[in-house]
């Protein structure tokens, strides 16, 4: 997910004010905002009837389903190790399924190591892409995992020694009501590679792009690269942008790629404007890609500086993640 709704209301808020005589189209984005909070707050309470459900026995390695319901996942099982591309070994703690609509929730209840774990969904079938599973940790952090073609680890917040209970819900069907699937959910714990690994080439984003017209918020505009920069995970942590003085909107795209892209956090903040972090996008491939995805207001004729900080997902696997080779890209473009 490339930034929140209430990240981009806030960066719209504090950037947009120089730039009132080509205003950004509000009602637009404030309506897209409601539609995010109603699909959290489902989603939110899905949660809550979860785990007020009842908590399993503490067994070290348990799954269990809603009663009265038996698992019927048939696709490719989950590996039980398997190794990412940057030579991370994963090894699988506990494996469940959620059936739906037959099913109100999964649990894993798994006891954390020294070694960071991760949340692996088993791939979709093209019925169920991109439907979201929200998962939440007992004492702990929640978190979303989606629907892929291709599974994709997302890391968990717990620290080591601990007895993890997961919940796992489903948390918005994206327009099919009538969605019958199963899906398979796995508790994996990993080992970072013994030497850190060449990272993969940097996203190559295009110079222009057709996007949305933000002054008349109507047809479409071209959007001009202004700036850009790339690095290297974990190298290169850190990264300064001033984009010259200009007359158009500007719209930030970051992107990064390798095993850790997608799971990579960033953080961006600019002179008199409070940070904001968010997920580091995938690099897919070109054409599937959302260009500009953090709007901002065009400073009054005078150049703006962004910083860039780049960093794990969490604390507790900091020193993991140090070892785990990434690149990024950075664009940011100008509204002709």
């Amino acid at each position: 997910m490339p930034v929140s709704e209430d990240q981009l209301r806030q960066l719209l808020a504090e950037r947009s004010d120089p730039a009132r005589h080509r205003p950004v189209p509000q009602e637009r984005i404030t309506a897209r905002i409601r539609r995010a909070r109603m699909k959290r707050a489902a989603g939110a309470g899905l949660l809550a009837i979860a785990v007020a459900a009842g908590a399993v026995s503490g067994v070290t390695l348990a799954h269990d389903h809603a009663a009265g319901h038996a698992a019927s996942y048939s696709g490719p099982p989950l590996p039980a190790s398997f190794t990412e591309s940057d030579g991370a070994v994963y090894h699988q703690l506990a494996v469940t399924s959620l059936d739906v609509p037959s099913q109100r929730y999964a649990r894993l209840t798994v006891h954390v190591g020294s070694e960071p774990v991760a949340v692996v969904m088993g791939a979709c079938g093209s019925s169920a892409r991109g439907v979201i599973i929200a998962f939440k940790v007992e004492n702990g952090d929640d978190g979303v995992i989606a629907c892929q073609a291709t599974p994709r680890a997302v890391d968990l917040s717990v620290r080591p020694g601990r007895t993890a209970v997961i919940t796992f819900v489903q948390a918005s069907q994206l327009g099919k009501p009538d969605l019958r699937a199963s899906w398979q959910l796995a508790v994996y714990q990993w080992t970072p590679p013994a030497t850190l690994r060449p990272a993969p080439a940097a996203p190559r984003l295009p110079r222009s792009y057709a996007g949305q017209n933000t002054v008349t918020g109507q047809g479409s505009a071209r959007w001009r690269l202004a700036a850009g920069r790339s690095g290297d995970w974990p190298g290169d942590q850190t990264v300064t942008i001033t984009v010259p003085a200009g007359t158009g909107n500007f719209g930030v795209s970051v992107f990064c790629a390798g095993a850790i892209a997608g799971r990579l956090q960033v953080h961006i903040s600019s002179p008199g404007m409070k940070g904001s972090q968010t997920t580091c996008p995938a690099w897919i491939t070109p054409g599937q890609q959302q260009w500009g995805q953090i709007l901002i207001g065009a400073p009054a004729g005078r150049p703006m500086t962004l910083t860039f900080r780049f960093q794990a997902p969490s604390p507790e696997v900091a020193a993991a993640y140090a070892k785990r080779a990434a690149s990024w890209t950075i664009a940011v473009y100008e509204e002709q």
